[in-house]
């Protein structure tokens, strides 16, 4: 049970990330295939893509109806209770582990979890129109934040803090990754030529770093690509660099943070000896794959605590 604890403390804070990330992803592929010209090569299936699903076998397993495609991949990402990427299910499953770790959370935290599980259950029945929609998202968000905010200035800082911290950063670096992958190197098809250099606004808006990458781009000599941008800048808090640094952060107080380290090192250590400008295309799709992998196998090593870590966990529960 104890081990089963830890577990549900890292989850909690993947899965608060994971519904802020996909409510954010929404909000920012609409207004990106809204605003695409009508060749795009990008479509609704596009955020199916990012969230892990095969959307053409998905799509074509979904009974038929009169709804649009649009309406078919927002009812599976948002109001679809029994889709492993929804927003309902996030919901459902922070919940479900927020309640089982409930004496390691501020009472503050779990009201506020317990708040933003009320608002979806009412508002996530039903989606009225693009405009409902976005609102709906943007409060989702918003809200995801507060809980945050209450956390940040309300938990004890323990081992239970550090591992919800860790499964946050994780969550957001996966999905940068995937962002990345999916609407930015799949249009890119893989060569031997050293690539163009894109600001890819809908990556940006995406992950909320139009703002701060124009800032960036300003106190730069040269012209940086977005995707070199939330791989290797520190300061921008979705970058990659930034989650890694932050995972370390909180490993380093924990019974097996070393081992955890060292796989963050490693990923570390791929950004830090490549110059990315360099990068072609090919090259660039080759270092997404082995982050992707890296950060698998970095949740695999903090899936399994020590028992010395058990423990010291089960103090604190009985405290």
């Amino acid at each position: 049970m104890l081990l089963k604890s830890l577990d549900h403390i890292f989850w909690l804070g993947r899965y608060l990330e994971r519904l802020d990330d996909t409510a954010r992803l929404i909000n920012a592929t609409s207004h990106l295939l809204i605003d695409s010209h009508k060749d795009s090569q990008f479509s609704w299936s596009l955020l199916l893509d990012v969230l892990g699903q095969n959307s053409v076998e998905l799509l074509s397993q979904l009974p038929a109806s009169d709804l649009t495609l649009e309406q078919q991949v927002m009812g599976f990402l948002i109001t679809d209770a029994s889709s492993q990427v929804s927003i309902r299910a996030a919901c459902s499953a922070l919940k479900q582990n927020a309640r089982t770790v409930r004496q390691l959370i501020p009472r503050d935290m779990w009201e506020e979890l317990n708040s933003l599980d009320l608002f979806l259950q009412e508002h996530c029945q039903q989606l009225q129109g693009r405009q409902h929609r976005y609102k709906l998202m943007t409060e989702v968000s918003r809200r995801c934040q507060m809980v945050v905010g209450v956390l940040d200035g309300t938990m004890l800082r323990s081992d239970a803090f550090d591992l919800f911290n860790i499964g946050r950063h994780l969550e957001r670096a996966d999905m940068t990754t995937r962002i990345m992958d999916v609407m930015v190197l799949q249009q890119l098809q893989p060569t031997d030529i050293k690539r163009p250099r894109f600001r890819w606004t809908s990556i940006l808006n995406a992950l909320g770093g139009v703002e701060s990458y124009h800032y960036y781009l300003a106190h730069q000599n040269t012209e940086v690509d977005a995707v070199d941008y939330l791989l290797t800048y520190a300061d921008f808090p979705r970058s990659i660099a930034y989650c890694l640094h932050r995972v370390a952060a909180s490993a380093k107080a924990l019974p097996h943070g070393a081992a955890i380290l060292q796989r963050v090192w490693q990923l570390q250590d791929l950004l830090k000896t490549q110059n990315l400008a360099e990068l072609t295309t090919g090259q660039l799709h080759q270092l997404i794959d082995q982050l992707q992998t890296g950060i698998i196998e970095l949740h695999q090593v903090i899936s399994t605590p020590s028992i010395e870590f058990s423990s010291e966990l089960s103090q604190q529960m009985s405290a």
